[in-house]
């Protein structure tokens, strides 16, 4: 292995440090050396995938709306502030109820990462909008849950395919997330040096 250095790993067995070299690394284990251990540690070749790959993506997935009109909203990668205001980056319909509309104008963030160690894209919610620059957020007025939970206020959940989040408390959206092809993800993995990290 090119450029190998020589490092220590913790011992999966009895917890003590062994020496791993560039032919352990080769071979992708290594036995402990200690007096009464002999364990066989398993080294892992470390990759992650290139964030590269968002560019040619289709889609982010996309907000679909529970009730009569039907809606879907497609998302953006990076931050989407949902609410029914023209500055918000994904404009929901103002559904109206006894006169009334429950989402408010800029009322919750969603944020889309791409996780380069699983290849695959997350999505992050929080209630109120939160700006470019900015860390704090104005929280809405009716509130946003995920599942039938009430978000807190200054909480950040990741938010699991099929999803249901309903803003003011009324108004439901199935979340549909994009997942990757293997396909495409076999293009954009990228090897990395060892990493003693990642070990069984």
């Amino acid at each position: 292995m090119a450029g190998f250095k020589t490092t220590l790993i913790v011992c999966q067995q009895c917890g003590r440090r062994i020496m791993v070299r560039a032919a352990d690394a080769e071979r992708g284990s290594i036995v402990c050396s200690h007096v009464g251990c002999g364990a066989v540690n398993v080294v892992q070749t470390a990759f992650q995938y290139d964030e590269a790959i968002v560019q040619g993506l289709p889609s982010f997935g996309q907000l679909a709306y529970l009730g009569d009109s039907g809606a879907t909203y497609p998302l953006e990668f990076g931050r989407n502030v949902i609410g029914t205001s023209d500055t918000s980056t994904i404009q929901v319909n103002r559904f109206v109820h006894n006169g009334r509309c429950f989402i408010s104008r800029r009322h919750c963030t969603l944020t889309i990462t791409f996780d380069k160690w699983t290849g695959q894209l997350r999505y992050h919610l929080q209630d109120g909008a939160v700006d470019p620059g900015s860390q704090s957020s104005q929280p809405s007025l009716n509130g946003t849950m995920v599942d039938g939970m009430l978000l807190l206020k200054t909480e950040i959940i990741d938010v699991n395919d099929q999803s249901i989040v309903t803003l003011g408390g009324l108004d439901r959206f199935r979340l549909t997330h994009y997942s990757i092809p293997a396909t495409m993800l076999e293009t954009y993995k990228v090897s990395l040096d060892y990493n003693p990290d990642r070990t069984e």
